[in-house]
């Protein structure tokens, strides 16, 4: 399991390949700042929201590990294309009104806060709606849920 304090130690990070049952892959990283340095396992889970627990200096999420499946390639290539994107996008940001001819500074306080807020969450917001998009695409099935469950009781020795 994952263990992070201030953004140092290791972490879940990306979401894909989601199947009825709600569970979905993510890949295990080493963190330092909340920034993913490099992967260690990816694995199959089930997230249980009811035990999270989220604070500015700790985190954690109740998961049920359904199965560990070899390193997930393209889930790790995908974050860091997306960091380096995101790293991208602020680097354009701060830079595009020069090349425009025109200054952040020309813009009062407020009104250059009510610009860069949502400018700064549309790489936060993003993911996020792609998650929910594929999650709504593949459906949810108390029967696969209820297969999984039992699958994993059986494969841990609970059931005779």
């Amino acid at each position: 399991m994952t263990f992070t304090f201030n953004g140092i130690g290791t972490s879940y990070y990306g979401e894909c390949d989601f199947r009825p049952d709600s569970s979905y892959v993510t890949t295990e990283w080493a963190s330092l700042f909340y920034l993913p340095l490099f992967p260690l396992r990816s694995v199959r889970l089930i997230r249980q929201r009811k035990g999270d627990v989220n604070s500015v200096a700790f985190a954690s999420k109740s998961v049920i590990l359904v199965e560990r499946i070899p390193l997930h390639w393209r889930q790790v290539g995908m974050l860091y294309g997306f960091i380096g994107l995101c790293a991208a996008y602020v680097a354009a940001l701060n830079h595009a009104p020069a090349m425009l001819g025109w200054s952040w500074d020309a813009i009062p306080a407020k009104l250059a806060a009510f610009i860069w807020l949502p400018l700064l969450s549309l790489p936060y917001a993003l993911p996020l709606y792609l998650r929910r998009r594929a999650r709504q695409r593949v459906g949810f099935s108390p029967e696969a849920l209820l297969k999984t469950i039992t699958w994993l009781r059986v494969k841990q020795g609970f059931v005779d």
